[in-house]
């Protein structure tokens, strides 16, 4: 019984022990984020077809979606593939997640997805400066992030109270705000199941949250609230009482 946990357990740590000797050496030639770019775009396509097939993903609003960032992509949460899906239907750019940092420690295998993903790991319940600032420097070098304003996943499909960290963080770049709504992904694997399920998925964006005409108005609370709520709004539009189980 325990044998093949222990060799599934090994495996992870080995493919960990991999991964992070590839980064250490691409970085030590300063290689790494160049490494970490060619890893996203040469796999992006075929995780597209996989999820166009397995889930019938169907993509609305890609007009939506300005060609230049800064962006920040704020989605619904109900699943743990959640970031995998939005990145796989994001045609035009790459997007650097922010994720809670046991999925850095716990998992040897999510630790380096994540890594080669060049996903952003913040301690939740504190204030990470380490991790925002990261995301802030993604942003003003124009890049896009991917955080998701309820904090955790969904248990009932419901769109959950959002918190107001993307919002400030976009307010603190300029960033525009591209709410997604997801349809379908808590059927596929909700919280606490290990396989997912093959079910129609539909992902929209929605109208940008533009901030750029507020940057640098991050400590006004009112301002945020205003951006959150503009965030909340468009997703409880999109999604309706369409992702209930």
């Amino acid at each position: 019984m325990f044998r093949p946990i222990l060799k599934g357990l090994l495996n992870a740590t080995m493919f960990d022990m991999a991964v992070s000797v590839g980064r250490n050496l691409l970085d030590n030639y300063n290689l790494l984020e160049n490494g970490e770019d060619a890893f996203y775009w040469t796999y992006h396509p075929a995780v597209r077809a996989l999820f166009n097939t397995y889930f019938k993903l169907t993509v609305k609003g890609e007009e939506n979606v300005p060609m230049k960032g800064p962006l920040v992509f704020c989605p619904n949460h109900s699943s743990f593939l959640d970031p995998i899906v939005v990145s796989a239907a994001t045609t035009f750019h790459q997007i650097h997640w922010i994720g809670k940092f046991e999925h850095f420690v716990e998992d040897p295998i999510v630790k380096s997805i994540f890594s080669m993903w060049s996903a952003i790991p913040i301690h939740r319940g504190q204030s990470d400066q380490v991790a925002l600032q990261k995301a802030i420097d993604h942003m003003n070098a124009g890049h896009c992030i991917g955080i998701f304003p309820e904090g955790t996943r969904s248990l009932d499909g419901n769109i959950g109270k959002l918190h107001n960290g993307a919002a400030k963080l976009a307010v603190t770049a300029g960033a525009t705000i591209i709410p997604v709504g997801m349809v379908g992904m808590i059927k596929a694997l909700k919280k606490g199941e290990m396989l997912p399920k093959s079910v129609t998925v539909t992902l929209e964006y929605g109208k940008p949250v533009y901030t750029y005409d507020i940057k640098g108005q991050e400590e006004n609370w009112e301002v945020v609230k205003e951006v959150t709520a503009k965030i909340e709004s468009e997703l409880k539009r999109i999604i309706g009482d369409r992702n209930r189980i």
